[in-house]
């Protein structure tokens, strides 16, 4: 009588000898046919489920190793330090008449700051009247010199946090790179009005989301993933996931479609959650600003990003708060910078959520899962804002002396 052992290792025997036979190539997922920016085989085509020929990984032909990437960080951080001062002087423009944090008049006696103080003098703003000099546009350059430098070391290799298997552009420092650094400026303005006075200018997100969808549709390679992507019958070292035609032979048709469909997902989306809120709390827990800032991220990001950074915002807003009661006894902190955060902490980390780690691939090749996963994350979040209503119902009295 044969055991389970030597029924197993025929069974091996005969896939080994029926591989052997056929020719079928062992390849790992990094090896899997592609071209450019698209999970294709070597000739100019969509991507084939039946493609199994291997081809080498592609490199990057301005990838030139660790001195190469040093010099791309210099300067990187350079170009932060300048965008970061220009983004504090931005910011109390567009928060002209309200708090502009000083950089437009000073706060004491109402003398006004000259241009050069405003948007460029890397020194403390000091007044004749003797007031406090403001510095926080100082802190605000190298804040988003080292944003800039983090991202770009996590976009470049060895770390390669936005390189899949389905999406391979031409060349990663030229676009992707100055897309994403737009979108972080951006970000980082609009986190600086909304800490200064809980306000979101449509200058900065509005505008910003047109700039996206242009850029998007003239380059046709800036997704970090295809507007959809198909895993359901990929097996790995055979073949790879099914992309629809249309997609390769329309380029730029579809770098529009990538960033539109992102920006209505993530503004009807953040606009529903307002809308929720606003019926079970009585007042809306979001701001227009709110929703216009998710337009922004994506038009930049892509639908599939936006969602993961809607379900990232309540986590990095209970780190952020949580530290802000600890360090400042402040725990309120607006909802902007939480979505900003979020954002980033996605494209520094979307290699590990979308293949490596997380697997999102999975759930977003599949419409019922991903209506799923929208509609079980809403009803959680009208459970938790139930049970605020509930909390903010309670006397005072009773709460204490819980």
């Amino acid at each position: 009588m044969r055991t389970s052992r030597d029924v197993q290792a025929t069974i091996e025997t005969v896939i080994s000898i029926n591989r052997r036979r056929r020719f079928v190539p062992r390849v790992r997922v990094d090896e899997w046919p592609r071209q450019s920016s698209w999970c294709g085989s070597a000739a100019s085509r969509s991507p084939s489920l039946n493609d199994v020929s291997p081809q080498k990984p592609h490199v990057d032909v301005l990838d030139h190793g660790t001195s190469w990437n040093s010099q791309v960080l210099i300067v990187v951080a350079l170009v932060g330090l300048i965008l970061g001062r220009i983004a504090a002087g931005w910011a109390s423009v567009v928060l002209e008449g309200m708090n502009s944090g000083g950089l437009l008049a000073c706060p004491a006696c109402g003398n006004n700051v000259s241009r050069f103080q405003r948007w460029c003098s890397p020194l403390a703003v000091r007044c004749s009247c003797g007031n406090r000099p403001v510095r926080w546009h100082q802190a605000s350059a190298v804040c988003l010199s080292l944003l800039f430098v983090v991202f770009a070391w996590t976009l470049l290799p060895p770390l390669d946090a936005q390189n899949i298997t389905e999406v391979r552009p031409s060349s990663m420092p030229a676009t992707r790179l100055p897309f994403h650094l737009l979108l972080i400026f951006l970000l980082w303005v609009a986190t600086l009005t909304d800490l200064l006075d809980y306000v979101i200018p449509d200058e900065v997100t509005m505008g910003g989301s047109v700039l996206a969808v242009i850029l998007a549709t003239l380059s046709g390679e800036l997704q970090m993933v295809h507007i959809w992507v198909n895993w359901d019958l990929a097996i790995e070292g055979i073949r790879g996931p099914w992309l629809p035609e249309w997609m390769d032979h329309h380029r730029h048709l579809h770098g529009f479609a990538w960033s539109i469909t992102g920006l209505l997902t993530g503004g009807s989306l953040t606009w529903l959650l307002r809308w929720l809120s606003g019926r079970i709390l009585g007042q809306p827990s979001l701001g227009l600003g709110d929703v216009t800032l998710m337009m922004l991220i994506g038009a930049f990001l892509g639908w599939q990003s936006t969602l993961c950074v809607l379900a990232m915002a309540p986590m990095t807003g209970a780190v952020i708060g949580l530290s802000s009661m600890l360090l400042r006894g402040k725990g309120f902190v607006a909802y902007g910078p939480y979505l900003a955060c979020s954002a980033f902490l996605v494209m520094c980390l979307w290699r590990w959520l979308w293949a490596d780690f997380l697997t999102l691939r999975d759930i977003f090749s599949h419409w019922p899962s991903v209506l799923s996963l929208v509609g079980c994350s809403f009803g959680l979040l009208c459970v938790l804002l139930f049970g605020l209503r509930i909390f903010r119902s309670l006397p005072a009295e009773a709460v204490r002396r819980r």
